[in-house]
């Protein structure tokens, strides 16, 4: 009971005032700076996010596309980029734009056993268009899927990975049969990607650039525990860290991830402090969470274990009359017990590689 009222309130302060107080800075990533480049000179680096061009605002990568078709060649823009939640501003020249330039949704990976993976989908892929919409960033892409329902067939073009450095029209085109999404309280069509912080190219820029999105994926952990009356939602909090929502695992706001949010409201004087307290709160409620769980076991020498064998033996003594008899009984019952639960883990754990060898 200890480990579950301490999982339970520290996921209560995780996705209640900690989240609250964390906020996306844009969707748009720096992936890639060409050496030389206009960008390069100016200083903008790799995993910069990009929060605004000018006096524009910038929420994602398509944003950058869009107001980059307006600007003539040799043009000075003022880029605001991000470096570890610090935002500073960067002189950029406008450089020539070619006929090459790629927009599209990265496929960063597949779900295992998913209609994606099925239909031949593979991480490196790169969506141009799905039925008749182009797909120019994850905003499509999430718009599209929105409207979609469990067994419609849509048609996928794709560019291999391969084929991206050369720019050229060899495209391949993928039949889908879209699934029911795991999250069952939602009616649209499951395809199975997650799509990465890669895929869309500014050439005048002189950098690659490509989206996540951080908001959606923001909006989704807050939804959680609304979620937790369905089986559904329970899956994904007893797997968030290894798992995630799509197979990539969510331990925690580090590395790239932590570069799309910064602290606001009570969190903003913290600053990188409450990423640490997030970090804390999730993996101290999810262990918690799942030691109370392992405690539970009707195995000795666990809690659970003495409470089935107390249990068992007050049972066993309205069978027989003498005391003793009934604590050999449960004794060898709860032993047997033990043995089996023992011998579970085991084969969990040596058991693919009895199957499929060592």
């Amino acid at each position: 009971m200890s480990n579950f009222a301490v999982a339970f309130i520290a996921f209560l302060l995780f996705f209640g005032p900690v989240l609250g107080a964390i906020a996306p800075l844009g969707d748009a990533m720096v992936i890639n700076v060409t050496n030389g480049s206009s960008a390069y000179n100016a200083g903008i680096e790799d995993g910069m996010v990009i929060t605004g061009i000018d006096d524009t605002s910038i929420r994602n990568a398509n944003d950058i596309i869009l107001y980059m078709k307006d600007i003539e060649a040799g043009s000075i823009v003022q880029i605001y980029a991000s470096k570890d939640r610090v935002v500073s501003v960067y002189d950029v020249e406008v450089g020539e734009g070619t006929e090459d330039d790629l927009e599209g949704v990265y496929v960063n990976a597949v779900v295992t056993d998913s209609p994606a993976e099925d239909a031949g989908l593979e991480s490196g892929m790169l969506i141009l268009q799905i039925d008749d919409s182009a797909m120019h960033s994850s905003e499509d892409f999430i718009f599209f899927m929105n409207s979609t329902q469990p067994g419609q067939m849509i048609q996928i073009t794709v560019l291999q990975q391969y084929e991206m450095s050369s720019a050229t029209n060899n495209t391949t085109v993928i039949d889908v049969d879209l699934a029911q999404h795991p999250d069952t309280i939602t009616e649209k069509g499951f395809l199975g990607i997650y799509y990465g912080t890669e895929g869309l190219k500014s050439v005048p820029l002189g950098i690659s650039v490509g989206e996540y999105p951080a908001k959606e994926y923001l909006e989704m952990l807050k939804k959680i525990p609304s979620m937790l009356t369905g089986i559904g939602g329970w899956l994904i909090l007893l797997g968030l860290p290894i798992v995630g929502f799509a197979g990539e695992g969510f331990p925690g706001f580090s590395g790239n991830l932590a570069q799309f949010y910064h602290a606001v409201g009570w969190g903003e004087p913290l600053g990188i402090g409450i990423f640490w307290i997030a970090n804390a709160l999730l993996w101290i409620g999810w262990l918690n969470f799942y030691v109370g769980l392992f405690n539970c076991l009707p195995a000795v020498p666990l809690d659970g274990g003495h409470v089935f064998k107390d249990y068992l033996q007050s049972f066993c003594k309205r069978i027989v009359s003498s005391d003793t008899r009934a604590e050999e009984l449960a004794n060898s019952i709860a032993g047997m017990l033990t043995i089996f639960v023992l011998m579970s883990f085991v084969f969990m754990i040596f058991g693919p590689y009895i199957v499929h060898g060592f």
